[in-house]
């Protein structure tokens, strides 16, 4: 039997170095879809800078959000959450507290909205998000009207090498129960809900729509993506993915992100009829 649901990654993974899908990836998604597939666009990016991209595909997506801080089985502006997952509000301020006088960049997400503070010393990491996600901010004079909130989640990003000492410091001081602490790129350090994950989001979308997991396919290159390929019945990495989620993945993809591996994907298990176990 074919695979019921294919979740995808964004970020490394379905778009390019120039943030696009290819019209070559594009048509094979729509020819999964048309199969009767569930196609599941599963990214940490926030609800409307993930919904920009559904025009070009030409049908409707289910959307695991945020990280899985947010599930949606449509990516209609409409749709409503089957999941939401926040961060408490006591550590989203400590984070905020943390980062004040360091120069960190924090986004905090809130109501599909993307909060920051800018200063003398994270400018340039404003700039790196600006420059590698091209969404839109609310700039704040500070984070304090944020104090009883509980965002959907909060990133940190900085210098890498900075942001390897804060991973080590944050997995230190928080058990994995209270805070979920993940890399998401070599300069982003992200914080949600432990019951936020790519994969806690696939399965609940599953559920939702009947499907098992071990129905599923799921494609990523980034640590924040390991759940997800851990839950599925096939994760799957990207060529051009960490070491880390190469060990973690049942395969590996022939062709990075840049290359129209969707396609290739969709050739060998239309034209073969692989099922989820064997591919």
């Amino acid at each position: 039997m074919m695979p019921k649901m294919f979740a995808f990654d964004l970020d490394g993974t379905l778009l390019d170095a120039n943030k696009r899908i290819s019209p070559a990836n594009i048509a094979a998604l729509r020819e999964m879809a048309a199969a009767g597939a569930v196609i599941a666009l599963a990214s940490g990016r926030i609800g409307f800078s993930v919904r920009r991209y559904v025009s070009d595909l030409g049908f409707d997506p289910a959307l695991v959000l945020l990280n899985g801080a947010e599930v949606f089985t449509s990516a209609s502006p409409d749709a409503q959450s089957i999941y939401t997952a926040p961060l408490a509000s006591q550590h989203a301020k400590h984070l905020t507290d943390y980062a004040a006088d360091k120069p960190i960049a924090v986004n905090f997400y809130h109501e599909d909205k993307i909060h920051t503070v800018k200063s003398d010393n994270n400018e340039e990491w404003i700039e790196l998000y600006r420059k590698q996600i091209g969404v839109d901010r609310v700039f704040l004079d500070d984070f304090s009207t944020m104090n009883n909130v509980a965002p959907s989640k909060i990133i940190f990003i900085a210098d890498q090498p900075y942001i390897d000492k804060l991973e080590k410091h944050f997995h230190s001081l928080w058990a994995s129960d209270s805070v979920y602490v993940c890399r998401s790129w070599r300069h982003y350090l992200e914080f949600m809900n432990p019951k936020a994950s790519k994969g806690i989001g696939l399965k609940t979308l599953g559920d939702a729509l009947g499907i098992k997991m071990s129905e599923t396919v799921a494609y990523g290159d980034e640590e924040n993506d390991i759940p997800m390929l851990e839950t599925a019945g096939m994760g799957v990495a990207m060529k051009n993915a960490t070491e880390k989620v190469k060990k973690t993945a049942k395969r590996i993809t022939e062709l990075t992100n840049d290359e129209d591996w969707v396609a290739r994907e969709w050739k060998n298990i239309s034209e073969n009829y692989y099922t989820v176990a064997s591919l």
